[in-house]
């Protein structure tokens, strides 16, 4: 509270002290809001603003104003006037559909991104980005874009659909399952699919490499960055709740491999998580599933563990995931090893890109909670680590056999004392006989 304001109240009599403070109460109540779910903390924004940014379309009203995007708002238009054509809908009682639920939308987004946009103006974004993105999404499913379409060229598609997960380009689900109840001409035009779920997981397959079944999904949609983040955890698996205060990871992947522990892909297999990492003690096994990086997925992942830090704190597992990585990734030596082992498809650039894309993803992140299994992984490999047998394997492998030279140099060395130890051997036995 600033000194004015606490002046001011000072120097009024209590009953009007105590008016002013509970209209203060009531006010802060109305106006304050540090974030929505659609919104991007700011300690994580500045890392790298890019990645949150979208390229060449805005959805909702976060990136709206960036001149850079307003080319599209055109083609927004133009998709959003064909599908209520196509649909035959009553746009007077779309609107109202979406005035009605205006407050609510509006509570998805922080304070100081929506209270300066107009009612008129807010419901209208709502409507033309929502109808775009409905007319888009039909039209791909059901083979209806063409290649030589001049409102929405090939090359685009890639960057539209990278855009469309990017958690500050997002508008809430259930206002999207609102304008496709109004389309029922889907059934009559026998065009697919018959719902949004299916519409959603027809158009971002790509990133449903888990191949997750639509009837298998029962998870609340909020918006399509929080779609593809249940992609990453598949909706079979139950993943544990996570604790405060778990384990972190003290050596990095070259000197757990010092240390005697072998790194190996996990297997693709069903039934099998994509985030399922696992330590068999008994023979030093780490297996760790594949990750491909390239700058698409690094602003992908990005966009998902800010999600997480907002609004998932409890269940970072995406989150937690990379977390290991960074643990084990301290330079391009590690990046090198995971590579050899097959857990590494590097598309960055040199290891040294690699390493700082990975080390990147976790700055700034709280990493207080931790998924149990992997807290218990991180016990089990420092623990490992420790042992003396191991502790000094590692320091005699990295004196001696961390570089080519050194294991040359080393493996001479001991070739030429077995020399003279057989040399010293034979002399003694000629000088017996």
């Amino acid at each position: 509270m600033s000194t004015e304001i606490v002046s001011s109240l000072a120097a009024k009599g209590s009953g009007d002290l105590a008016l002013d403070i509970t209209t203060m109460f009531e006010s802060s109540k109305q106006q304050f809001s540090i974030g929505g779910l659609i919104s991007v903390p700011d300690h994580l924004r500045k890392l790298d603003e890019q990645a949150f940014t979208p390229l060449l379309i805005s959805i909702g009203p976060i990136h709206r104003s960036n001149p850079k995007l307003q080319t599209m708002k055109k083609c927004k238009v133009r998709f959003c006037e064909y599908f209520i054509e196509r649909a035959n809908i009553n746009l007077q009682n779309l609107v109202h559909t979406i005035r009605d639920k205006e407050e609510e939308i509006r509570s998805y987004y922080a304070d100081t991104v929506v209270s300066n946009i107009r009612s008129d103006d807010f419901v209208t974004m709502i409507v033309v980005d929502g109808m775009f993105i409905l007319e888009y999404f039909v039209r791909q499913s059901n083979s209806l874009l063409e290649e030589d379409d001049p409102t929405i060229p090939v090359w685009m598609h890639t960057i539209l659909q990278s855009d469309l997960v990017l958690l500050e380009n997002q508008l809430p689900f259930f206002v999207l399952e609102m304008l496709f109840q109004q389309a029922n001409f889907l059934a009559e035009l026998k065009l697919k699919p018959l719902s949004l779920r299916e519409l959603a997981f027809d158009f971002f397959i790509w990133y449903n490499f888990q191949r997750i079944a639509l009837e298998d999904f029962n998870a609340k949609i909020e918006h399509f960055t929080g779609l593809v983040r249940f992609f990453y955890l598949s909706e079979s698996e139950q993943l544990p709740y996570v604790r405060p205060g778990g384990a972190k990871l003290s050596y990095s992947a070259t000197q757990l491999h010092e240390a005697g522990i072998k790194f190996k892909v996990a297997p693709e297999k069903y039934g099998r998580r994509f985030l399922d990492i696992r330590f068999n003690l008994k023979n030093g096994v780490l297996e760790i599933p594949c990750i491909a990086l390239n700058d698409e997925k690094i602003r992908l992942i990005r966009n998902i563990i800010a999600l997480e830090q907002s609004h998932y704190v409890g269940d970072a597992y995406v989150t937690d995931f990379f977390a290991i990585l960074d643990f084990l990734i301290d330079n391009s030596k590690d990046v090198d090893l995971l590579c050899d082992k097959g857990i590494l498809v590097n598309y960055l650039g040199d290891s040294n890109a690699a390493a700082s894309a990975i080390n990147s993803l976790c700055t700034n992140i709280l990493c207080d909670y931790m998924n149990p299994e992997y807290s218990n992984i991180c016990e089990k490999l420092n623990a490992f680590y420790k042992k003396p047998w191991h502790k000094w394997r590692a320091t005699l492998w990295h004196q001696y056999f961390s570089t080519p030279w050194r294991s040359t140099s080393t493996c001479a060395a001991i070739i030429l004392l077995l020399l003279t130890l057989a040399q010293t051997v034979c002399t003694l036995k000629s000088t017996k006989w």
